[in-house]
């Protein structure tokens, strides 16, 4: 599984095993939080520069950053000659925007003006593309003066006027700028558009997703005549049907009256398909640009159109040496030859995005239409996934940014002399002490917290981390992201000895997770790498240890039938599959992990599979045998438990599951917001709590804890305060009877948001957790809540 596949799925699918010991009963009225831990924010410096950059006369270099800043919502940055970073602007993911994937433009005063993709308009159901919510709101038009004041100069409303910007804008000497959105206008399909100075915006064209075009995710460009040009990436009289069965992009011209003319439909065949970069104009009238797919062998083309329509492929790429889906324009030289780069192929050195495919390349075409390449990139501290074009100095360097990779694995900003050296101007760095903490977390005899985060330390793939009594936190461990893994979603558990244990994704050679021991003094040991086939890969959930010291788990994919398997590691990192999920009939991709009773018998849930596909719970005996112990419904019962399970002293099984329940949520692919339920030793289901995804949470991700009079806590990412956008959770309990009580409500603010990963509870009752999001400083808290 890629990189940005797992990272979406983490939105919701990330859970910890509920292993926690039974603590006493307390039942207090009200609980008061404390913030023992504020994680930074993954990327205060910014992260994942998906546009390109901009020169100024003194050789400063601006840019953004979809992602990264103090709140995590994207920055605008400059890079001096000297390659020092200063960030200008970090967006709060509010009324002042949320990510930014666009260029710059600068005027002769030095403002600076973008778009961001999202923010601006919070209402919750304002900005639905494609099925889904984005980031706050539709977008703005922002500028940034040089003393780093920003204006919204305009927001995005997700109706005819537009939503969902991804481009940079274009500025004509009255200082109206122009621009176009992927969304909105009369058919949802985008618009072009015209703001003034002061604010005022006018549509020039919507576009209807038909012969028009549909979903421009390039800028524009002008003529003298004040036509503009640009492309969309869906729409055409094309015969290759895409976007909801609508041809495979155009070329098009807006005159100043607001006339659209199609001066080009692709086919989606040897002439390319799917353009989303602009186009560059020459002093004849022809428009130079390139194609995401399409050509001979789909992985794009460079063209060329003349002013009569004429297309001419100048190169085909066929995913080799030569790269591959490029999704960035061109630039030109006096000379008539094109550069751009590619943000896929090139050489043997795999990238952990897309489709764990080569890195990209920047390449020359010659008027003859043959291409060089000036560079490879490699993934590593060089850069990699290249997303934007070029600028080209007098001298003939070259000035870009890599998306991905870089020595933080945030991205870089680059340059290339004439001869093809690369400089790494600046690489995006990362967080040191961590961030995004995804678990929950355990803690020893002496009151230490011990846990991981699923981002940030040193290299940017997450750490492992200890929290003393005082608040005083510790890296024990950070990730390179090499043979060590990446990306801990599970929490750890701790042995008597004071080692840690826990799985990670990543590991090479094939980045199918590993499980590793960290022991006191920070050492990490590789315990077992997953080859991703009848051993199992991606380990999402925890572990629980036996008093011999083996390791059992369970990983999402791998065993005969790809859909996961549970697993025992020795001490001395032998692994048996003792048990391979088919499907349907024993379920699959059981993400939560497995808990261990004093028999030798492990208990556990898959999210899936079962007889309605909606999950079940199993339990497994010691040789492997598996016993279905309920199958969910999807209904009432409840319906895809992610979460792991906890088991008292009598055998009766405690969880909650994410989906199903009586209260219909749109926001969700399954009905409902989810369930606390019992399952007795007999097989038979109680639903103790339904959540209906309002005040009282909704959509639980990760495990319960119980205390000895029966009552049930956890928390839920979703549903709380209304105030915060559809909820940043809340900290339950039920009671025996199936009373819930609010214990915390999260607001996303100082004290926190979106509490994916479970709880631990102390003999006071106090409870302890983590958040994703929120706290002083926007990367997520450690929190405790204490009775009172």
């Amino acid at each position: 599984m890629t990189y940005l596949a797992r990272r979406s799925r983490l939105v919701w699918l990330v859970c910890a095993a509920a292993t926690i010991a039974v603590a006493p009963a307390q039942t207090p009225a009200t609980y008061t939080e404390t913030v023992l831990h504020n994680f930074p924010p993954d990327s205060p410096k910014g992260a994942y520069p998906y546009s390109g950059v901009i020169r100024d006369e003194a050789g400063n270099l601006y840019g953004t950053t979809t992602y990264g800043g103090i709140y995590a919502a994207g920055a605008v940055y400059k890079v001096g000659p000297d390659g020092h970073e200063t960030v200008l602007y970090s967006f709060t993911g509010g009324a002042d925007g949320n990510a930014p994937y666009g260029d710059l433009v600068r005027d002769s005063a030095g403002n600076l003006y973008g778009t961001t993709f999202g923010g601006g308009n919070l209402t919750p159901d304002s900005c639905m593309y494609e099925g889904t919510w984005e980031y706050g709101g539709c977008g703005v038009i922002f500028k940034l003066d040089p003393a780093g004041q920003e204006t919204v100069l305009y927001t995005f409303t997700g109706g005819v006027d537009g939503a969902l910007p991804t481009v940079g804008l274009i500025r004509d000497a009255a200082g109206n700028l122009y621009g176009t959105t992927q969304a909105g206008g009369p058919a949802n399909a985008g618009v072009v558009f015209k703001v003034t100075p002061s604010g005022q915006e006018t549509v020039l064209h919507g576009f209807t997703g038909g012969a028009d075009g549909g979903v421009p995710l390039a800028g524009l460009i002008a003529d003298s005549a004040g036509n503009l040009y640009g492309t969309t990436r869906c729409g055409g009289s094309g015969t290759l049907l895409y976007c909801n069965g609508s041809g495979a992009g155009v070329v098009f011209r807006v005159d100043p009256a607001g006339n659209e003319t199609v001066l080009y439909n692709f086919t989606g065949g040897a002439d390319g398909a799917f353009p989303q970069a602009p186009v560059i104009r020459d002093s004849a009238g022809n428009l130079y640009g390139t194609t995401n797919g399409g050509g001979t062998g789909l992985q794009g083309v460079v063209f060329k159109l003349d002013p009569a329509g004429q297309e001419t492929v100048l190169h085909d790429f066929v995913g080799g040496t030569d790269g591959k889906y490029p999704v960035a324009g061109l630039i030109r030289d006096g000379a008539g030859n094109l550069y751009g780069t590619t943000s896929a192929g090139g050489g043997p050195n795999l990238c952990d995005w897309g489709s764990a495919i080569s890195c990209g390349v920047v390449f020359e075409i010659d008027p003859a239409g043959q291409e060089t390449i000036l560079y490879a990139f490699t993934g590593g501290s060089t850069g990699g996934g290249p997303q934007a074009g070029l600028i080209l100095d007098s001298t003939g360097n070259l000035y870009g940014t890599a998306a991905y990779a870089g020595a933080g694995n945030n991205g870089v900003v680059f340059k290339l002399n004439p001869s093809g050296q690369q400089s790494i101007l600046y690489g995006f760095p990362t967080g040191t002490d961590g961030a995004e903490p995804k678990t929950g977390v355990v803690f020893d005899s002496s009151g230490n917290l011990f846990g991981t985060t699923s981002q940030g330390g040193t290299y940017g793939f997450g750490t492992v981390y200890k929290l003393d009594p005082s608040g005083h936190e510790k890296v024990l461990y950070s990730f390179t992201g090499g043979a060590d893994g990446e990306y801990p979603t599970s929490g750890v558990i701790l042995d008597p000895a004071g080692n840690l244990y826990g799985t990670a994704d990543g590991g090479e050679p094939t980045y199918d997770g590993i499980v590793f021991k960290v022991d006191p003094s920070g050492q990490e040991t590789v315990l077992y790498t997953f080859t991703g086939g009848a051993d199992g890969g991606e380990p999402w959930g925890g572990l629980a240890r036996d008093e011999a010291g083996n390791l059992y788990g369970t990983t999402i994919l791998g065993g005969t039938a790809d859909v996961g398997v549970v697993f025992k590691v020795t001490p001395s990192g032998q692994e048996t599959v003792m048990h391979t999920f088919t499907g349907t009939p024993d379920g699959f991709e059981p993400q939560g992990g497995v808990v261990l009773d004093s028999a030798g018998n492990l208990y556990g849930t898959t999210a899936f599979g079962g007889t309605a596909n909606q999950g079940m719970i199993f339990k497994l005996d010691p040789a492997g045998q598996e016993t279905v112990l309920y199958n969910f419904t999807g209904g009432a019962d409840g319906g895809v438990p992610y979460q792991g399970i906890t088991r008292d002293s009598a055998g009766n099984i405690y969880g909650a599951t994410w989906g199903g329940g009586i209260n219909p949520y749109q926001g969700n692919a399954y009905s409902g917001c989810g369930v606390v339920y019992k399952l007795d030793t007999s097989g038979n289901q109680t639903v103790l709590h339904t959540f209906t995804c309002g005040p009282g949470g909704g959509n639980p991700v990760s495990g319960v804890v119980v205390d000895s009079a029966g009552n049930i806590y956890g928390t839920t990412p979703a549903g709380g305060d209304a105030r915060a956008i559809y909820g940043k959770g809340v900290v339950y309990k039920v009671d025996p009877s199936g009373n819930e009580t609010v214990l915390f409500t999260f607001l996303g603010d100082n004290e926190g948001g979106v509490p994916y990963g479970g709880l631990v509870r102390d003999a006071a009752g106090n409870l302890y957790g983590t958040t994703v999001v929120g706290g002083e400083q926007a990367g997520g808290v450690i929190f405790k809540l204490a009775p009172q």
